[in-house]
């Protein structure tokens, strides 16, 4: 399967790297090694994960974070990947309006 990063997983990415630079370059070497480790498992693994905020949700090794994927056709998209210590509302207000499918949103 071919796995794509939409604009807004890429720029959680690029905030994720901005909180953990400050801590220390090899904080900054772990945290993407773990994130290149979780894309990796999440070609081999893609679906089987809990459906949260209405994606599959995958957490990365050693760290607080969560991605946050769809899979259509043979694409595996990473929709987000979010701070875990995020509350409830700003992870679901992180993917906007959610309505139930088949109907229209409001």
């Amino acid at each position: 399967m071919e796995l794509r990063l939409t604009a807004l997983a890429e720029f959680d990415l690029i905030e994720a790297q901005d909180f953990y630079a400050p801590k220390g370059n090899w904080v900054l070497t772990h945290f993407m090694n773990s994130i290149s480790e979780a894309m990796d498992d999440l070609g081999k693994f893609a679906g089987i994960h809990p459906i949260r905020y209405g994606h599959h949700c995958m957490p990365v090794p050693h760290f607080p974070f969560s991605v946050y994927y769809d899979i259509e056709n043979e694409t595996i998209l990473v929709k987000a990947v979010l701070d875990n210590r995020f509350g409830p509302a700003r992870i679901a207000a992180h993917f906007g309006p959610i309505w139930v499918k088949d109907e229209e949103p409001r």
